[in-house]
């Protein structure tokens, strides 16, 4: 008998999708309403300004208002302007300390999955040496990790200037805690790396907690819709899944009317992704 051909069925998957969301903008029951209504969760944005004048009422206010709301999940980005985890300058690194634990310490009222930090290396800054970058960098994301610890929250380490993945893992092996992830940015690594979307991918493998998603035309970061750009991110998406990962996939619109482009792009793209089950 002639063998029947092998079905590939392509079903929705587990996938957790969240929008990037600046915390003032939480304000706006406009805002919790266009989460809820397209089943995303927000990743809120702690400025440094924010978090300054952040009162508890306001903070206890707005996490109440999202499971009021139904939002299921969320994630926080820390502050990133002046942020120098891995300065030379000790006090430069002690504020970084302080700015970056406020945000992890609302973790316990907003139950976040996790919180996006950046690296903070960046070549030209360092003289193209991550050495002399990685012994602050250790110190610093080795108290955050406590503080995460005792938060009950994860760090979600980003690629933003970083011209290869090699400093980043060296420093999440150099910290040691399982508290430290990685978020892959695609549309970074595209702009300021000659190494393959793939290849960021494999070598942050199973480590990739989280995923930004959002695209560019390799000039500028544009901060577009998937598809609007170069970016193949179906093919990063499917690198992602064969190194082991399931990440959290947050897209980016730095626009109002980007963001249900922006979803709507991302979900037609994992629907064109078979279940590797």
């Amino acid at each position: 008998m002639p063998k029947c051909p092998r079905m590939v069925y392509f079903l929705p998957m587990p996938w957790v999708i969240h929008s990037t969301v600046p915390f003032p903008m939480l304000r706006d029951a406009e805002t919790v309403r266009a989460l809820r209504d397209a089943d995303v969760g927000p990743e809120i944005y702690f400025s440094g300004e924010t978090l300054d004048g952040l009162a508890p009422a306001e903070a206890e206010a707005r996490a109440s208002a999202l499971r009021e709301a139904g939002v299921r999940t969320l994630t926080f980005h820390a502050p990133f302007h002046d942020v120098w985890p891995g300065a030379h300058d000790e006090e430069a690194r002690r504020f970084a300390v302080r700015r970056l634990s406020r945000a992890i310490s609302l973790a316990p009222l907003f139950r976040p999955e996790g919180v996006v930090v950046h690296g903070g290396y960046f070549g030209w800054l360092f003289d193209f040496r991550p050495e002399e970058w990685l012994e602050s960098a250790r110190r610093t994301f080795g108290e955050l990790a406590e503080i995460a610890e005792k938060a009950g929250t994860r760090l979600f380490l980003e690629n933003v200037f970083d011209e290869d993945p090699a400093h980043l893992l060296r420093l999440r092996e150099a910290v040691g805690s399982p508290r430290l992830f990685f978020c892959f940015d695609p549309g970074h690594a595209a702009l300021f790396s000659r190494v393959p979307l793939h290849r960021w991918a494999e070598a942050f493998g199973k480590a990739i907690g989280l995923m930004h998603v959002h695209d560019n035309r390799g000039q500028r970061d544009d901060h577009l819709p998937a598809g609007e750009g170069t970016i193949n991110y179906r093919g990063v998406l499917l690198a992602a899944i064969d190194a082991g990962a399931r990440p959290i996939l947050t897209v980016e619109p730095h626009r109002r009317e980007h963001f249900g482009r922006s979803v709507s792009a991302l979900r037609a793209i994992l629907s064109s992704i078979p279940d590797p089950a």
